[in-house]
């Protein structure tokens, strides 16, 4: 008797979830708040599906590293967007509440003439 197909492909649980938690990682990277812990999550995943392959266990490594790849750049991308400078021009000219011709002394008008 002959096994069931799905009994001969190796498990691909830790490897598609790093994978998939990597790109959504990628898909984040204007909000990184989100995106640095998804991706964080995603390179454990690929490391526990490299890890359990290489303790013998039956589990597809190479989605596992693949994973880890892509966790890796979307944690680089996300950490860059995270601790980008504001621009090259420098902080923003605060707006003035006074008007700068106001900060002169102040001189009374002159006493009515009797």
């Amino acid at each position: 008797m002959s096994r069931p197909l799905h009994r001969q492909l190796p498990p691909v649980g830790f490897g598609l979830a790093s994978v998939v938690l990597g790109a959504v990682g990628l898909l984040l990277f204007v909000v990184p708040i989100l995106a640095i812990p998804i991706s964080a999550w995603g390179l454990l995943f690929g490391v526990f599906g490299v890890a359990a392959s290489a303790l013998g266990r039956r589990v597809d490594w190479q989605l596992s590293l693949a994973g880890m790849v892509l966790c890796g750049l979307a944690l680089l991308i996300d950490a860059a967007m995270n601790y980008a400078p504001g621009g090259f021009l420098g902080r923003p000219a605060e707006p003035q509440i006074v008007d700068p011709a106001a900060r002169a002394r102040y001189v009374p008008p002159p006493a009515p003439f009797k």
